[in-house]
Protein backbone atom coordinates (compact mmCIF):
# COMPACT_ATOMS: atom_id res chain seq x y z
CA UNK A 1 0.00 0.00 0.00
CA UNK A 2 1.34 3.69 -1.06
CA UNK A 3 1.68 5.85 1.70
CA UNK A 4 0.86 9.15 0.86
CA UNK A 5 3.36 11.73 0.32
CA UNK A 6 2.07 15.55 0.55
CA UNK A 7 4.21 18.82 1.36
CA UNK A 8 2.75 22.08 2.38
CA UNK A 9 4.50 25.45 3.07
CA UNK A 10 2.57 28.60 4.12
CA UNK A 11 3.74 32.16 4.28
CA UNK A 12 2.75 34.80 6.28
CA UNK A 13 3.72 38.38 6.66
CA UNK A 14 5.86 39.56 10.26
CA UNK A 15 8.26 41.31 11.84
CA UNK A 16 11.44 39.75 12.01
CA UNK A 17 13.91 40.34 15.08
CA UNK A 18 16.20 37.49 14.59
CA UNK A 19 16.36 34.23 12.16
CA UNK A 20 15.44 30.78 13.27
CA UNK A 21 13.52 28.02 12.70
CA UNK A 22 11.59 25.23 15.21
CA UNK A 23 10.08 21.83 14.55
CA UNK A 24 6.50 21.11 16.39
CA UNK A 25 3.29 19.75 16.78
CA UNK A 26 0.56 22.03 15.65
CA UNK A 27 -2.62 21.13 17.17
CA UNK A 28 -2.59 22.37 20.80
CA UNK A 29 -0.71 25.37 19.68
CA UNK A 30 -3.00 25.81 16.70
CA UNK A 31 -5.89 25.33 19.70
CA UNK A 32 -3.91 27.72 22.15
CA UNK A 33 -4.02 30.78 19.21
CA UNK A 34 -7.69 30.48 19.10
CA UNK A 35 -7.97 31.43 22.14
CA UNK A 36 -5.63 34.85 22.19
CA UNK A 37 -6.78 37.72 22.77
CA UNK A 38 -4.51 40.07 21.58
CA UNK A 39 -3.91 41.57 18.68
CA UNK A 40 -0.23 40.57 18.05
CA UNK A 41 1.14 36.75 18.68
CA UNK A 42 4.40 36.53 19.90
CA UNK A 43 7.26 33.45 18.80
CA UNK A 44 10.45 33.30 20.97
CA UNK A 45 12.60 29.81 21.07
CA UNK A 46 14.28 29.61 24.58
CA UNK A 47 15.55 26.80 26.86
CA UNK A 48 14.21 24.16 24.60
CA UNK A 49 10.78 25.71 24.03
CA UNK A 50 8.31 27.74 21.64
CA UNK A 51 7.16 31.16 24.15
CA UNK A 52 4.20 32.27 22.41
CA UNK A 53 2.85 34.94 24.30
CA UNK A 54 3.74 33.85 27.56
CA UNK A 55 2.94 29.79 27.16
CA UNK A 56 5.53 27.37 26.52
CA UNK A 57 5.48 24.37 23.83
CA UNK A 58 7.80 21.90 23.82
CA UNK A 59 10.29 21.60 20.03
CA UNK A 60 11.43 18.85 18.62
CA UNK A 61 14.71 18.19 16.82
CA UNK A 62 14.51 19.42 13.24
CA UNK A 63 17.49 18.21 12.40
CA UNK A 64 14.98 15.32 12.00
CA UNK A 65 12.70 16.94 9.51
CA UNK A 66 13.25 16.67 5.79
CA UNK A 67 14.09 19.75 3.65
CA UNK A 68 11.07 20.94 1.84
CA UNK A 69 12.02 22.32 -2.13
CA UNK A 70 9.89 24.05 -4.30
CA UNK A 71 9.43 22.89 -7.91
CA UNK A 72 8.77 25.47 -10.61
CA UNK A 73 7.27 23.40 -13.39
CA UNK A 74 5.42 24.20 -16.21
CA UNK A 75 1.77 25.08 -14.91
CA UNK A 76 -1.07 23.19 -16.71
CA UNK A 77 -4.00 25.00 -15.79
CA UNK A 78 -5.55 28.27 -13.90
CA UNK A 79 -8.95 28.16 -11.43
CA UNK A 80 -10.63 29.24 -9.56
CA UNK A 81 -10.49 27.94 -6.08
CA UNK A 82 -14.40 27.69 -5.14
CA UNK A 83 -14.90 26.35 -8.97
CA UNK A 84 -12.17 23.65 -8.87
CA UNK A 85 -13.74 22.21 -4.99
CA UNK A 86 -17.31 22.50 -6.87
CA UNK A 87 -15.91 20.05 -9.52
CA UNK A 88 -14.08 17.67 -6.79
CA UNK A 89 -17.37 17.51 -5.05
CA UNK A 90 -18.88 15.50 -7.41
CA UNK A 91 -16.37 13.19 -7.84
CA UNK A 92 -14.68 12.42 -4.86
CA UNK A 93 -17.57 11.14 -2.73
CA UNK A 94 -16.74 7.66 -4.51
CA UNK A 95 -13.09 7.61 -2.86
CA UNK A 96 -14.38 8.95 0.43
CA UNK A 97 -16.44 5.77 0.53
CA UNK A 98 -14.12 3.19 -1.16
CA UNK A 99 -13.40 0.09 0.92
CA UNK A 100 -10.97 -0.75 -1.26
CA UNK A 101 -7.48 -1.07 -0.26
CA UNK A 102 -6.05 -0.60 -3.69
CA UNK A 103 -4.52 2.67 -4.37
CA UNK A 104 -5.70 2.89 -7.69
CA UNK A 105 -9.47 2.13 -6.55
CA UNK A 106 -9.12 5.23 -4.27
CA UNK A 107 -7.94 7.92 -7.12
CA UNK A 108 -9.24 10.11 -9.47
CA UNK A 109 -7.93 10.29 -12.59
CA UNK A 110 -7.50 14.34 -14.11
CA UNK A 111 -7.42 14.51 -17.28
CA UNK A 112 -6.24 18.00 -19.32
CA UNK A 113 -6.99 18.16 -22.87
CA UNK A 114 -7.64 20.76 -25.22
CA UNK A 115 -9.29 23.37 -22.66
CA UNK A 116 -11.43 20.54 -20.85
CA UNK A 117 -10.73 18.83 -17.89
CA UNK A 118 -11.59 15.23 -17.15
CA UNK A 119 -12.41 13.82 -13.76
CA UNK A 120 -13.09 10.13 -13.45
CA UNK A 121 -12.64 7.35 -10.48
CA UNK A 122 -13.45 3.93 -9.80
CA UNK A 123 -13.74 1.61 -7.46
CA UNK A 124 -14.53 -1.72 -9.32
CA UNK A 125 -18.24 -1.39 -9.12
CA UNK A 126 -19.06 1.93 -10.10
CA UNK A 127 -17.54 4.55 -12.16
CA UNK A 128 -17.99 8.41 -11.78
CA UNK A 129 -17.33 10.88 -14.92
CA UNK A 130 -17.27 14.33 -15.31
CA UNK A 131 -16.05 17.06 -17.80
CA UNK A 132 -15.99 20.71 -17.78
CA UNK A 133 -14.31 23.63 -19.71
CA UNK A 134 -11.08 24.59 -18.38
CA UNK A 135 -8.04 26.20 -20.23
CA UNK A 136 -4.97 24.39 -19.91
CA UNK A 137 -1.54 25.25 -20.98
CA UNK A 138 -0.23 21.82 -21.81
CA UNK A 139 -2.27 18.94 -22.34
CA UNK A 140 -1.08 15.93 -19.00
CA UNK A 141 -2.85 12.92 -17.84
CA UNK A 142 -2.43 12.42 -14.10
CA UNK A 143 -3.42 9.91 -11.28
CA UNK A 144 -3.96 11.56 -8.01
CA UNK A 145 -4.13 9.09 -4.07
CA UNK A 146 -7.68 9.52 -2.58
CA UNK A 147 -6.55 10.85 0.55
CA UNK A 148 -4.59 13.73 -1.31
CA UNK A 149 -7.13 14.51 -3.35
CA UNK A 150 -9.29 14.96 0.14
CA UNK A 151 -6.75 17.37 1.67
CA UNK A 152 -6.86 19.64 -1.54
CA UNK A 153 -10.29 20.02 -1.05
CA UNK A 154 -10.04 20.60 2.44
CA UNK A 155 -7.55 23.17 2.63
CA UNK A 156 -9.25 25.26 -1.16
CA UNK A 157 -12.69 24.81 -0.40
CA UNK A 158 -12.86 27.93 2.28
CA UNK A 159 -10.40 29.88 -0.59
CA UNK A 160 -12.02 32.15 -3.09
CA UNK A 161 -8.71 33.13 -5.40
CA UNK A 162 -6.97 31.83 -8.32
CA UNK A 163 -4.67 29.18 -7.92
CA UNK A 164 -2.04 26.84 -10.48
CA UNK A 165 -2.40 23.13 -10.80
CA UNK A 166 1.07 21.98 -12.26
CA UNK A 167 2.73 18.47 -12.50
CA UNK A 168 6.40 16.99 -12.56
CA UNK A 169 7.11 13.45 -13.04
CA UNK A 170 6.02 12.23 -9.93
CA UNK A 171 4.48 14.86 -8.14
CA UNK A 172 1.20 17.58 -8.66
CA UNK A 173 1.99 21.05 -7.59
CA UNK A 174 -0.81 23.46 -6.41
CA UNK A 175 0.19 27.08 -5.52
CA UNK A 176 -1.65 29.61 -4.96
CA UNK A 177 -1.38 33.34 -3.07
CA UNK A 178 1.66 32.24 -0.41
CA UNK A 179 1.14 29.10 -0.38
CA UNK A 180 2.70 25.76 -2.11
CA UNK A 181 1.36 22.27 -1.91
CA UNK A 182 2.74 18.95 -3.44
CA UNK A 183 1.76 15.74 -3.57
CA UNK A 184 2.92 12.07 -4.66
CA UNK A 185 1.14 11.01 -8.13
CA UNK A 186 0.42 7.43 -8.86
CA UNK A 187 1.82 5.82 -11.95
CA UNK A 188 -0.43 3.22 -12.12
CA UNK A 189 -2.94 2.38 -15.27
CA UNK A 190 -5.99 3.22 -15.15
CA UNK A 191 -8.71 1.10 -17.08
CA UNK A 192 -9.67 2.26 -20.06
CA UNK A 193 -13.29 4.03 -19.37
CA UNK A 194 -14.38 5.34 -22.65
CA UNK A 195 -16.42 2.52 -23.84
CA UNK A 196 -18.53 2.19 -20.88
CA UNK A 197 -19.33 6.08 -20.80
CA UNK A 198 -19.71 6.01 -24.55
CA UNK A 199 -22.00 2.91 -24.74
CA UNK A 200 -25.23 3.59 -26.50
CA UNK A 201 -26.70 0.30 -26.75
CA UNK A 202 -29.22 0.23 -23.44
CA UNK A 203 -32.43 -0.70 -24.18
CA UNK A 204 -33.90 0.91 -20.97
CA UNK A 205 -34.75 4.43 -19.61
CA UNK A 206 -36.03 5.41 -16.42
CA UNK A 207 -36.77 9.08 -15.47
CA UNK A 208 -37.46 10.17 -12.22
CA UNK A 209 -38.17 13.20 -10.27
CA UNK A 210 -34.99 13.72 -8.10
CA UNK A 211 -36.20 14.48 -4.42
CA UNK A 212 -39.21 11.49 -5.25
CA UNK A 213 -36.58 9.23 -5.53
CA UNK A 214 -34.30 10.30 -2.77
CA UNK A 215 -36.85 10.50 -0.42
CA UNK A 216 -37.58 6.69 -1.32
CA UNK A 217 -34.16 5.99 -0.95
CA UNK A 218 -33.51 7.66 2.36
CA UNK A 219 -36.44 5.75 4.22
CA UNK A 220 -35.24 2.01 2.20
CA UNK A 221 -31.55 2.80 3.44
CA UNK A 222 -33.04 3.69 6.80
CA UNK A 223 -33.90 0.01 6.99
CA UNK A 224 -31.17 -1.76 4.85
CA UNK A 225 -28.14 -0.19 6.54
CA UNK A 226 -28.59 -2.58 9.24
CA UNK A 227 -28.64 -5.79 7.06
CA UNK A 228 -26.16 -8.52 8.18
CA UNK A 229 -26.12 -10.12 4.64
CA UNK A 230 -26.63 -6.93 2.41
CA UNK A 231 -25.95 -4.02 3.78
CA UNK A 232 -27.89 -1.17 1.66
CA UNK A 233 -28.58 -3.27 -1.18
CA UNK A 234 -32.05 -3.84 -2.09
CA UNK A 235 -34.61 -4.99 -5.20
CA UNK A 236 -35.55 -2.32 -7.59
CA UNK A 237 -38.42 -3.45 -9.75
CA UNK A 238 -38.94 -0.89 -12.51
CA UNK A 239 -42.33 -2.22 -14.02
CA UNK A 240 -45.13 -0.63 -15.60
CA UNK A 241 -45.04 3.56 -14.81
CA UNK A 242 -43.73 2.71 -11.01
CA UNK A 243 -40.41 1.67 -9.44
CA UNK A 244 -40.83 -0.46 -6.23
CA UNK A 245 -37.72 -0.55 -4.16
CA UNK A 246 -37.76 -3.68 -1.48
CA UNK A 247 -35.59 -3.64 1.24
CA UNK A 248 -35.42 -5.81 4.13
CA UNK A 249 -33.07 -6.26 7.53
CA UNK A 250 -33.20 -8.84 10.24
CA UNK A 251 -35.85 -6.60 11.88
CA UNK A 252 -37.82 -5.10 9.25
CA UNK A 253 -39.07 -4.86 5.77
CA UNK A 254 -40.11 -1.83 3.66
CA UNK A 255 -41.12 -0.98 -0.03
CA UNK A 256 -41.66 2.46 -1.95
CA UNK A 257 -43.12 3.45 -4.79
CA UNK A 258 -41.49 6.17 -7.13
CA UNK A 259 -43.45 7.35 -10.38
CA UNK A 260 -41.55 7.03 -13.43
CA UNK A 261 -41.24 7.59 -17.04
CA UNK A 262 -40.45 4.11 -18.37
CA UNK A 263 -39.34 3.40 -22.23
CA UNK A 264 -38.54 -0.40 -22.85
CA UNK A 265 -39.85 -3.17 -21.14
CA UNK A 266 -39.41 -3.98 -17.18
CA UNK A 267 -36.83 -4.89 -15.30
CA UNK A 268 -36.09 -6.40 -12.04
CA UNK A 269 -32.78 -5.87 -9.81
CA UNK A 270 -30.76 -5.50 -6.99
CA UNK A 271 -28.26 -2.36 -6.00
CA UNK A 272 -26.82 -0.86 -3.73
CA UNK A 273 -29.11 2.36 -2.52
CA UNK A 274 -26.44 4.17 -0.79
CA UNK A 275 -24.70 4.22 -4.23
CA UNK A 276 -27.33 5.75 -5.97
CA UNK A 277 -28.41 8.08 -3.03
CA UNK A 278 -24.39 9.54 -3.14
CA UNK A 279 -24.92 10.68 -6.96
CA UNK A 280 -28.39 12.04 -6.69
CA UNK A 281 -27.38 14.42 -3.80
CA UNK A 282 -24.72 15.56 -6.53
CA UNK A 283 -27.26 16.71 -9.10
CA UNK A 284 -30.67 19.02 -9.18
CA UNK A 285 -32.52 18.29 -11.98
CA UNK A 286 -34.56 14.34 -13.08
CA UNK A 287 -32.69 11.70 -12.70
CA UNK A 288 -32.28 9.33 -15.90
CA UNK A 289 -31.62 5.50 -15.57
CA UNK A 290 -30.50 3.62 -18.39
CA UNK A 291 -30.49 -0.17 -18.31
CA UNK A 292 -29.55 -3.24 -20.58
CA UNK A 293 -30.10 -6.18 -18.22
CA UNK A 294 -30.05 -7.30 -14.25
CA UNK A 295 -26.71 -8.09 -15.09
CA UNK A 296 -25.29 -5.16 -16.95
CA UNK A 297 -23.68 -1.61 -15.65
CA UNK A 298 -26.34 0.82 -15.17
CA UNK A 299 -25.85 4.46 -16.44
CA UNK A 300 -27.38 7.49 -14.50
CA UNK A 301 -27.30 10.76 -15.36
CA UNK A 302 -28.77 14.01 -14.76
CA UNK A 303 -31.48 15.18 -17.54
CA UNK A 304 -29.64 17.43 -20.22
CA UNK A 305 -26.62 16.84 -18.51
CA UNK A 306 -24.06 14.57 -20.65
CA UNK A 307 -21.29 15.88 -18.91
CA UNK A 308 -21.71 13.74 -15.80
CA UNK A 309 -22.04 10.40 -15.82
CA UNK A 310 -22.31 7.56 -13.23
CA UNK A 311 -22.58 3.78 -13.65
CA UNK A 312 -23.54 1.36 -11.32
CA UNK A 313 -22.73 -2.92 -11.03
CA UNK A 314 -26.10 -4.38 -10.56
CA UNK A 315 -26.06 -6.96 -7.16
CA UNK A 316 -26.49 -10.13 -7.39
CA UNK A 317 -29.48 -11.18 -5.33
CA UNK A 318 -32.71 -13.68 -5.31
CA UNK A 319 -35.32 -11.00 -7.30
Amino acid sequence: MLTTEIELIRYANCEIESEGQVLIKPALLLEYIKLVEEDNINFEKKDGYLIVNNAEFSILDDNTYPELTEIIPIVIATENTVKFTMSLEKVKFLTNSSASMDTLFNSIKMIFKDNILELVSTDSFRLIYMKKELNNTINKDILVPGDSIAVIYKILKDLDEEFSLAASDDKLIVTWKDAYFTCKLLSLNFPDFRPLINNTNHDKRFEFNRDELNLALKKVISVTKNSNDSKNVATFNFKGNQLVISGVSSNAKINQKVNMIKTGEDLKLGMNCKYIKEFIDNVDKNIIIEATNSSSMLRFMEERNENYIYLIMPVNIRV
